[in-house]
This record gives C-alpha cells, sequence and structure tokens, in this order.
C-alpha cells in the first residue's frame, strides 16, 4: 500500500503550521482543507497569541503566572502538564513565526506592544494587524507553505472534504486493550464530488470546531465538527465535551463579534439603562472570565433587557482616532451594520466561540486509535480545562501541532494512550483524571429510538439543529432541556452524501456527544453551567474527574464508569 508520510486535514494556524513543520524536515506531507486555505477560524481570530517573552519577563510576568492564569481560568480542570508545555515552551513559537514571516505589533520603541485580557496577571498578549492576528499568522503560514510547495515538498489540496477516516485491523496490538483498529489514511470528496482514498503513515486532524452547530456563533461557516465526528466514528475517545465557550459580545444584529481586547482597552458593558452591571457580578467586571461574562449578558437578556458595549469613554480618554487605529478591522466591520464605537454604545449577545472539547490526545497529540493524532480546536490536550484562557487557542494549536510532528514515531505504538488503565481512568495531570464512557454511536440508536416513540426518522434541517441546540446546550442548561434535546437527536437523520450532508450529520454527531456530556455532568463548572446543579464538582482522591466518549463499537477493554 503506497501513502505518504503525513496527511494533514485542516488549514488553520494548527494545520499550517504542522504542514510546514513536516516539510522542513523532510516528511512527505500532504495538506488537504476542504474550502480555500485562507478559509478557516483561525483566519478570523481577532485576539491575539499570548506568550511570556524577555520583555514581559522583564516588567514583572512570568510563565508560571501564565500556567496560574490558563488553569484558574479553565477551573483546575486543565491537564497540569500540558498547560506547563504550552506556557514555557510559547516564546519559541513565537520566534519560529516570525521567522516564517509573521510580524507583530510594536510601540514607538520598537518592542513589542503587549496587550492585556480578560484573566490575565499581566500584559502578555501580542497582536498582528491590531486586531487581525490570525489573518497576519495565518497569511504568514500560508506563503511559508506555499514556498515549501512551489520546492516540491509540500502537497497542498484545496478543495478536498475528508469524509472518512481509513481504518484496517490494527497488527501492532499486544493486548485486549489495545485499539483494534489503526488509521491508515482519508477519503477525500473532491471538488468534482468524486471520492478518492489517499493513504498515509500517519493523520493529523486539524479541522477546527463546531460553532455552526449554533445559531449565534462566531465561527466561519466551515466549522461543522468534522474532525471530531471523523475521529468518533472510526473509534478515536473524545473528551470534555460539555464545556463549549461562548464569546460574550458578538454583535447583534448583525453576526460580527467584537473582540475581548476592546474591554482590555477599558470598553465596558450597560443594560438598557445605560448602568454598568458586571461590578456587581465579579470583581473583575468586563474582564471577568468569558462564561462568567457570557452568563451576566445571557440573565440581562432572558429577562427581556438589553446589553450594550460601550467605549466612548476610552476614545474620550485616549484621544480622537484612537479606537480606529488600535481596531481598524472591527472598526471598518462595525461600520458596515451601522455602528461606530468611539460614538455609541453597540448592542452584544453570547455566541457560540470555542470548543474546549473534542478528539482526546496526549501532550504529542496521539489519540486512542494509532496512526491518528490531532491539533488545535479539534483536538482536547486539556489544556484548556472547563474553560479557555483568552488568546490560548492560537498558542495551543501551534504548540501542540508543533509537538505532534516533532514526536511522530518511525513505527506507531499498539496504544498510543499506553498509560490507559484497565480501569477506564486516563491520568491526564497531577490534578484530574479522564474516565472513558461508552456510548452508542448517533446514527446507530436513531431508528429503535424512533421506533420506540413510534415515529419514523426524519430528515434534520440545519436551522432546526441550530435551533435546538440554541434553546439547550446553550450558555445555561437544564436536565429536562437536555432530555429533550436528546430525544429529538435520535429522531432525525442525515441520508445525504453531499458534503452540505455531511456537514450537517457531523454536527448531529457532535450535538449528540454535547448533550450527552452535559446531562451526565451533574454540577457546573466553567463553561458548562447548569440551572438545576449548579455546585461546583468535589474532586475524588484529590482529583477532578473529566469525561470522554468511546463508540460501543470501539474495542476497548476498559472498564466503563457510569456517569448517573
Amino acid at each position: 500500500m503506497n501513502g505518504t508520510d503525513l496527511v494533514v486535514v485542516g488549514s488553520g494556524v494548527a494545520g499550517l503550521y504542522a504542514a510546514l513543520t513536516a516539510a522542513v524536515r523532510g516528511l512527505e506531507v500532504t495538506l488537504l482543507t476542504k474550502d480555500k486555505l485562507a478559509d478557516s477560524n483561525s483566519w478570523y481570530a481577532q485576539g491575539g497569541l499570548s506568550a511570556v517573552g524577555p520583555a514581559g519577563a522583564a516588567a514583572g510576568d512570568s510563565i508560571a503566572s501564565h500556567v496560574a492564569d490558563t488553569l484558574a481560568a479553565g477551573a483546575h480542570l486543565n491537564d497540569a502538564d500540558a498547560v506547563a508545555i504550552m506556557c514555557s515552551t510559547a516564546w519559541s513559537h513565537v520566534t519560529r513565526l516570525i521567522e516564517a514571516g509573521a510580524q507583530f505589533d510594536t510601540d514607538a520603541s520598537g518592542a513589542f506592544a503587549l496587550g492585556l485580557e480578560a484573566a490575565h496577571a499581566h500584559p502578555r498578549i501580542l497582536h498582528a494587524g491590531g486586531d487581525a492576528t490570525g489573518k497576519g499568522l495565518a497569511s504568514a503560514l500560508i506563503n511559508a507553505c506555499r514556498t515549501q510547495q512551489a520546492a516540491g515538498r509540500l502537497e497542498i489540496r484545496e478543495h478536498a472534504f475528508v469524509t472518512d477516516l481509513l481504518t484496517e485491523a490494527n497488527p501492532l496490538a499486544r493486548t485486549e486493550r489495545d485499539p483494534a483498529a489503526m488509521v491508515t489514511g482519508v477519503r477525500v470528496l473532491d471538488a468534482e464530488g468524486q471520492g478518492r482514498d489517499l493513504f498515509a503513515k500517519a493523520v493529523l486532524l486539524a479541522t477546527g470546531g463546531a460553532g455552526q452547530l449554533f445559531a449565534a456563533t462566531t465561527n466561519p461557516l466551515g466549522a461543522t465538527g468534522d474532525g471530531a465526528a471523523l475521529a468518533y466514528r472510526a473509534g478515536a475517545a473524545l473528551a470534555d465535551a460539555e464545556f463549549i465557550q461562548f464569546h460574550p459580545t458578538l454583535v447583534s444584529p448583525g453576526g460580527f463579534m467584537v473582540s475581548e481586547a476592546v474591554r482590555g482597552e477599558g470598553a465596558v458593558l450597560i443594560d438598557g439603562l445605560g448602568e454598568r452591571f458586571m461590578v456587581k457580578v465579579h470583581p473583575d467586571a468586563e474582564l471577568a472570565p468569558r462564561d462568567v461574562v457570557a452568563r451576566a449578558i445571557h440573565a440581562v437578556r432572558a429577562k427581556g433587557g438589553t446589553v450594550h458595549l460601550d467605549a466612548r469613554a476610552v476614545e474620550a480618554s485616549r484621544g480622537p482616532g484612537f479606537l480606529a487605529r488600535r481596531f481598524p478591522s472591527i472598526t471598518t466591520e462595525l461600520a458596515k451594520l451601522g455602528h461606530d464605537l468611539a460614538t455609541e454604545p453597540v448592542p452584544v449577545t453570547p455566541a457560540a466561540h470555542y470548543w474546549m472539547g473534542g478528539i482526546l490526545t496526549n501532550d504529542t497529540g496521539a489519540t486512542t486509535l494509532p496512526g491518528l493524532y490531532a491539533a488545535g480546536e479539534a483536538a482536547c490536550t486539556g489544556v484548556h480545562g472547563a474553560n479557555r484562557l483568552a488568546s490560548n487557542s492560537l498558542l495551543e494549536g501551534l504548540v501542540f501541532a508543533w509537538r505532534t510532528v516533532a514526536n511522530l514515531p518511525a513505527n506507531p505504538p499498539a496504544n498510543p494512550l499506553d498509560s490507559a488503565a484497565t480501569s477506564g481512568t486516563i491520568t491526564s495531570s497531577a490534578g484530574t483524571r479522564v474516565i472513558v464512557t461508552r456510548r452508542a454511536a448517533a446514527g446507530d440508536v436513531d431508528d429503535d429510538a424512533s421506533r420506540a416513540r413510534g415515529t419514523s426518522p426524519r430528515e434534520m434541517e440545519l436551522p432546526a439543529l441550530q435551533a435546538l441546540a440554541q434553546a439547550h446546550l446553550g450558555v445555561e442548561r437544564t436536565a429536562d432541556g437536555l432530555r429533550t434535546a436528546l430525544a429529538q437527536l435520535a429522531r432525525w437523520r442525515v441520508t445525504g452524501t453531499d458534503r452540505a450532508s455531511r456537514e450537517r450529520a457531523n454536527l448531529l454527531t457532535v450535538a449528540t456527544l454535547i448533550a450527552t456530556a452535559a446531562l451526565n455532568r451533574e454540577n457546573s463548572l466553567g463553561a458548562h453551567y447548569r440551572l438545576d446543579a449548579t455546585e461546583a464538582p468535589q474532586p475524588i482522591d484529590g482529583h477532578l474527574s473529566r469525561y470522554a466518549q468511546v463508540p460501543a463499537t470501539t474495542n476497548l477493554n476498559l472498564r466503563i464508569s457510569s456517569l448517573v
């Protein structure tokens, strides 16, 4: 069977950086993206890249402080070891990005301009183009990848939609708990609608998140949970599915996100009476963790009120034109919607922004299936815990994409996460443990569930799914709402084989996993908030528990721990 060394699926910063790293290291690598290279969540990221460098350290910041802020934002459900790796290596990747052509903003003295965002103890956020960091970094990496392509060291295929992971029997399995299958490549739907198989020694999924599950989202149209659904259907474990971060400030109506950096500069949130309300909610007010701010805005709106982002005082104190210079892209986009941050408050609402859950990996990108790796938002390294710290997502994608490629084994192990004990528990760090549970794949239960209710499965339409997720999987959840969601999800099916249908099927799979995880976690933590279970979880034997799900068909001999 002929094939390439590595197939990278996805062209956000994680996918681009992985492909570039592999090409430079002499691997035969193919980069696949379902649209154009620039069509990614990363491209639209307004926020920055968090990293403690020499200037930050000289001003009193430290890697230990970055670690502490990350753990606090994540409600200490983070994998502490992975957090330490990310924060301690961050600056080395800033250096590599600069070598690849990235340009970060500087101040009048020529030093890096360091911004402050919510839940950070120190200014440590690097930006590019003011509020266009994602575009700046992705552009530099795209250019670097194109250079490798021109030199014949990298193959790039745009408009290549991966529909399935190819698997075969795992010849390396040594024990009953080793995975019975290993990933050997991908099946690709090309621009002409033809399916083609591409074999590889390793597949890295860097396909981004699943924001299109919700009616209100900051994510682009391509964020349909493809990687998570692909991995799950192939038998990989997905972890922390219940944790979805909702960005507090999506312009409503309009659907454009205003970066948290605007609040970092001093903008405040006001209700319909023009009064600030965050000062009564959290000591850090508008710079509280995102889940706190999002719930506070949601509470005001749920009572029929309105919420606006008010930056007029910032403009007044910093001088005319400051907001336009600091946030040129935001200023331009808001003007298209008829808003001006400098002169008027802008109406905002929470929106699905980032999925902390995803494909369970270790700190070198390995999943529970040999041959399969993941990085970026599609992966769950445990770095973010129950809630992502602002500007850590680009950093996480870079750090663990690089570590994945740098640690690719010549011969993959039989069980990539070999620390998985027969108890079904994977130790992820000193403070958390991952308990793996089985559930039927979403598509496997539709017919039985529908027959039990005396109804036939119905074709699912995306607006209906988005409305259901908005109502029951959003900022606040209840057991009754989650059960209602699961019952409806079980009655839906997707029968088409075109790209749009496959994307809807992926979202249906992801929605079922999220709803199941949210129902099973009978407590509130970070971005997961249960109105009927508001208390935080209690540690068990000194550990907070994280949960992962695998299909019932997965051949892992794990003792399944019940969550109910």
